[in-house]
This record gives structure tokens, sequence and C-alpha cells, in this order.
């Protein structure tokens, strides 16, 4: 029985340093998988047509379609610019969704895989006129709107109408139709 007693007091050393090294492995198991997890957040915006100047809050994104990763959601001020048409001016707010309200967005943020939120924005531009360009005879004024920005439209056909509508020239196909010979 003595000698039993030297075994285990002889292998202990050799028994502590395997639970230490299974506790350290552990552990490093445990940490890699806590922070792994991530959130990506993502917002793109689209003009229409493409290849516009895009702003968030004052500063130079890109030209459209433009994708960015953001970190804060809330209210961000847009601003996009394309020569040729009217600059685009808006307010939109970016609403976190509840995965992401406290206190879900710490289990979120350390959950072992990645979690995205992709956002998209649309814009259309509208064509600038130049105040210079004459508008077309058949677009006038009406008289009982003087200085408001209505416009009536009157066809070039209704009576009264201060241009001629020229008669539409005859192609091969209707002159043969009608018997004539060209």
């Amino acid at each position: 029985m003595r000698g039993m007693g030297r075994v285990l007091i002889s292998q202990f050393p050799c028994l502590l340093s395997r639970i230490c090294y299974l506790l350290s492995a552990m552990c490093y198991l445990l940490s890699s998988l806590l922070s792994t997890g991530c959130v990506y957040r993502s917002l793109t915006i689209r003009t229409q047509p493409p290849g516009a100047f895009v702003y968030v809050n004052n500063k130079l994104k890109g030209q459209s379609p433009v994708t960015y990763d953001f970190q804060w959601y809330g209210g961000y001020h847009v601003m996009i610019r394309k020569e040729g048409y009217e600059q685009l001016d808006d307010h939109q707010l970016l609403r976190a969704p509840v995965h992401f309200w406290i206190p879900f967005d710490l289990v979120m943020e350390l959950l072992p895989l990645a979690v995205r939120d992709d956002r998209t924005w649309d814009y259309t531009l509208t064509l600038k006129v130049p105040a210079d360009v004459p508008l077309p005879a058949w677009i006038q004024q009406d008289s009982k709107s003087q200085g408001q920005s209505e416009l009536s439209f009157k066809h070039p056909t209704e009576p009264g109408s201060e241009t001629d509508v020229p008669e539409p020239i005859p192609t091969d196909d209707s002159a043969t139709a009608s018997g004539e010979t060209p």
C-alpha cells in the first residue's frame, strides 16, 4: 500500500498540467467563439439616373449607386447632386430593428455569427429646366393666374392657337394604297 501512495503523488504534477492545459484550451475556444460575433450595417443609396454625387451629413460618400457601412441609427441628411438635374435634399430616419434595441443588442453583438442589416434608399432626380429656355407656343400662361405658377395647356389644333400644324408627309405605303404611282 505504501507504493500506491507514491505513484499518485508522483503523478500529481502531470495530472495538474493536463488540467491546466484543458482549461486553457477551453478558455481559448470560448473566447474565440464569443469574439467572432459581429454586426454589419450597410446603407445603399441609388439614384435614377445613376452617377449622381451623394452626400450624407455633408460628407461625400461617392457616386450613386453607393454603399457604405454606418455605425449609428438615427436621422441622416442626404443631398444628391448631378449636373443638369435639380439638387435633392432629404432628411431620412434610419430606425433600428427590434433585435438591435437595448438589451437585445448586447446579445446580437456577442452571438458567434455575423448579423447583417442592409438598407437601401432610392431617389429619382428631376431635370433642371433653365430659365432662359422659351416655352413652346402651345403652352401659354393662363391670364387668370398671372403671377402664379399654374400653366394652361392649349393644343395647337384647337381653334385660336397661334401655330399651324404641318400636314403629314405621305409615305410610299400610303401613296401606293391610294392607287397613285410614285
